[in-house]
């Protein structure tokens, strides 16, 4: 309950619970700047003194007969002290800061120990150590989404609900043994792809950007992503996952399921060569991609090579050149990259060979389609979009990912709704300004030549 709400401190004072009342006791003390001590606190009792032995303030209450309520039998409100000295608070316990902070947490899931430090000291006056801070925001966190432990027990359910309400969504979840009972199971992956991304990945661009990031919360994990890019060029988030590590098993074990998503929504785009994929090559993602899209051209994210390249050469100018070759559309203006690194340093270009072959990041040597895509941000932007989400517990992260996404297609169909024709409006704003411009240098051409000819 709300500290706000909570009745004022007073002889036949009544509170619905002891915890109430010692919340109630808690803010008395911080507003009034003393602090107490507990003589007496069990299920039924509740005694507190001045922290100051020689002061006279002082309460006692105790429960209603057999109901949770509790009343204050005895009160004295008279100190004869001076009060605390310093920043300091005895009394301010986690559980009270997390009363304070719970409608920040719930709008802010990276509101941190840093920015509850300062906001306790500039509304209590009180200084907190980072310890307690990031106590008082688990508990707030808890009151608000519920406990982790409790949290993955649902995923089932969640799973057996989300295929219920979403047509063609598939929503997997796994456990194994556990680690401290083998009696028992603990959760071990997740993997989750609703129906309506599915149907519309068959409209966009034969492009799946690969990536994981970590988790933040309390038993961390990996979240891993497939996302494509629609006809706008926006983010088309696809397929995601929460595996416990990022191994050769676990993405196996995601490409596996995204390849029946696209082989029942999208089969053309597994026609050799059709579909693309993007990466930077984290642990498991070649090994993954290979096995399960064999046909499938792989590139490599090319800002992660040239930071590798960096760090191997320590040339800037090698790294300039790397992109200009990676970005060549006629071996003319590949082999004159080419040839300025090699007058740089003869090794810099077998050592690109070596760790990855030009097939999988030079434009002109690529088999497939990227679509101006040199790098993976396109999986990487997703995960800074979902920053917020993987602070949470995983039931109201996936519930969290689910309702931006839903917002997200929401958004865009009614960008869409009096677009006429089969293309999207950007698409068919930039033919227009193409086809105006085109027919607008010809007039200038045809009317100049009549020009010439009058002379």
């Amino acid at each position: 309950m709300a500290t706000s709400s909570l009745p004022t401190l007073a002889i036949g004072a009544r509170y619905e619970s002891m915890a109430d009342l010692r919340l109630a006791c808690k803010h008395h003390a911080l507003t009034n700047f003393f602090e107490f001590t507990p003589i007496k606190s069990d299920k039924i009792r509740y005694t507190i003194r001045c922290k100051n032995e020689a002061c006279s303030w002082r309460l006692h209450a105790s429960v209603v007969g057999s109901t949770s309520n509790v009343i204050v039998r005895t009160y004295e409100n008279t100190h004869k002290c001076f009060g605390i000295v310093g920043n300091g608070h005895k009394n301010l316990s986690a559980s009270f800061l997390a009363e304070k902070i719970q409608d920040k947490v719930r709008v802010n899931a990276s509101y941190g120990g840093a920015a509850i430090k300062e906001d306790i000291f500039l509304d209590l006056g009180v200084t907190i150590s980072k310890s307690k801070a990031y106590r008082a925001k688990e508990l707030a966190s808890i009151t608000i989404n519920g406990t982790y432990e409790e949290s993955y027990e649902s995923l089932p359910q969640y799973c057996v609900d989300l295929i219920a309400t979403n047509p063609d969504t598939v929503a997997i979840v796994e456990s194994k043994p556990s680690s401290v009972d083998a009696n028992m199971r603990e959760f071990s992956r997740m993997f989750v792809s609703f129906g309506a991304a599915g149907k519309g990945f068959a409209h966009c661009r034969p492009l799946l950007g690969l990536d994981g990031t970590h988790l933040k919360s309390k038993y961390k994990g990996i979240l891993l992503a497939a996302t494509g890019v629609d006809a706008c060029g926006s983010l088309f988030p696809l397929a995601h996952a929460v595996v416990d590590a990022e191994n050769i098993d676990n993405w196996d074990w995601f490409l596996k399921a995204l390849h029946r998503i696209i082989e029942q929504h999208a089969p053309t785009f597994l026609v050799s060569g059709e579909l693309s994929f993007l990466s930077d090559r984290q642990k498991g993602l070649l090994e993954g991609v290979h096995n399960n899209f064999p046909d499938s051209p792989h590139g490599y994210c090319l800002k992660h090579l040239a930071e590798n390249f960096y760090k191997k050469f320590k040339n800037k100018e090698l790294k300039s050149l790397l992109w200009k070759a990676a970005s060549a559309v006629n071996l003319e203006e590949w082999n004159k990259a080419i040839d300025a690194m090699n007058g740089i340093d003869s090794s810099a270009f077998p050592w690109l060979e070596e760790h990855a072959h030009p097939e999988h990041w030079a434009e002109i040597f690529f088999a497939g389609r990227r679509y101006g895509h040199l790098t993976s941000n396109i999986a990487e932007s997703l995960n800074s979009w979902l920053l917020e989400a993987r602070e949470k517990p995983i039931l109201p992260m996936f519930e969290q990912i689910r309702k931006q996404l839903m917002k997200w297609y929401a958004e865009r169909r009614v960008n869409e709704r009096n677009t006429i024709g089969l293309l999207v409006q950007a698409v068919t704003s930039k033919i227009m300004v193409r086809f105006y411009l085109t027919r607008l240098t010809e007039g200038l051409v045809q009317h100049a030549c009549k020009a010439i000819s009058h002379s």
